[in-house]
């Protein structure tokens, strides 16, 4: 149970974020979650948007090399700790977190993890009653 991510270099200049999104946003392509930074002294931009396939022609067609990997979307318990909740799962798991970052217009707290060893962090959540998306988070 898992979404794809979307990974592509980005250029760290003034409008750049908003160029990218802005054509997405023009084809239809909602950004569901992203996170942006720089990693080994590289520009990165990472996606979750409602509908992948399209994300990565309008990507291409910028001219953008654009890469998919699939990643974990997980529920935030509503409790307080809820986070840490998940944080102490996957590290009694040891299962090493890459990227974490929220995802934006969802009614419940949610979460993508991008993670060292994914089947093994999914059956950790699962056995821990973690609610996971699957592909229905494009839809939120």
């Amino acid at each position: 149970m898992t979404v794809e991510q979307i990974v592509l270099g980005v250029k760290n200049k003034k409008g750049e974020l908003s160029r990218i999104i802005g054509h997405l946003y023009q084809n239809d392509v909602r950004v569901c979650a992203f996170w942006v930074g720089t990693e080994n002294k590289k520009d990165t931009l990472r996606l979750i948007t409602s509908d992948p396939k399209a994300a990565m022609s309008v990507l291409t067609g910028l001219g953008c090399k654009a890469k998919t990997m699939n990643v974990i979307a997980v529920q935030i318990p509503d409790h307080p700790g809820g986070l840490n909740t998940i944080l102490k799962v996957l590290h009694a798991a040891n299962i090493n977190i890459f990227h974490i970052f929220p995802c934006l217009e969802t009614q419940d707290s949610a979460l993508i993890l991008e993670v060292d060893k994914t089947e093994e962090a999914l059956k950790a959540l699962k056995d821990n009653w973690i609610n996971l998306y699957d592909k229905r988070i494009y839809d939120l």
